[in-house]
């Protein structure tokens, strides 16, 4: 948990984190001084990930996962575990969930920006104008995203 440098600042039970650099309601929050991650050719040495903020952190690898102070002034609740979601082992097939959702929608091209997002057309011209000699060319892009010569 010491490597976390997500931002979940609530702890399992809900609870808001207190903010590193305060010492309301908790003054040890504010003992915690920044330590920077630093980078070599070996990887990473992690620092503590403290800061102007109030995310879940292991400043000092008391826990096995990431803490914080809480704002509940209880002397119960005052530091807790938080739930970071575990990032997926699995790498997404991106092509099979693309064409999941193009038959679950019905699509029967890739050119429905206009119903999911609104219309992108213009009134003016915004093609981009490069030289080539004395010749103009314009350029834009086709439904791939491809460069393409612009017909006149």
């Amino acid at each position: 948990g010491g490597s976390y440098r997500g931002l979940v600042s609530t702890t399992v039970s809900g609870r808001t984190c207190q903010k590193w650099t305060v010492s309301r309601p908790w003054k040890e929050a504010a003992k915690f001084k920044p330590k920077k991650d630093v980078k070599s050719k070996d990887g990473v040495k992690w620092g503590n990930g403290i800061g102007n903020h109030n995310y879940c952190r292991n400043p000092d690898m008391s826990e096995d996962r990431p803490w914080c102070f809480t704002m509940d002034t209880s002397r119960k609740h005052k530091k807790e575990l938080c739930e970071i979601p575990k990032c997926p082992t699995k790498l997404r097939d991106f092509q099979k969930e693309h064409e999941e959702t193009t038959i679950k929608i019905k699509s029967t091209d890739c050119e429905c920006m206009d119903e999911l997002y609104g219309s992108s057309r213009t009134t003016k011209d915004t093609s981009v104008p490069t030289y080539k000699g004395f010749m103009q060319v314009k350029w834009g892009r086709n439904k791939d995203g491809k460069p393409c010569r612009c017909k006149k």
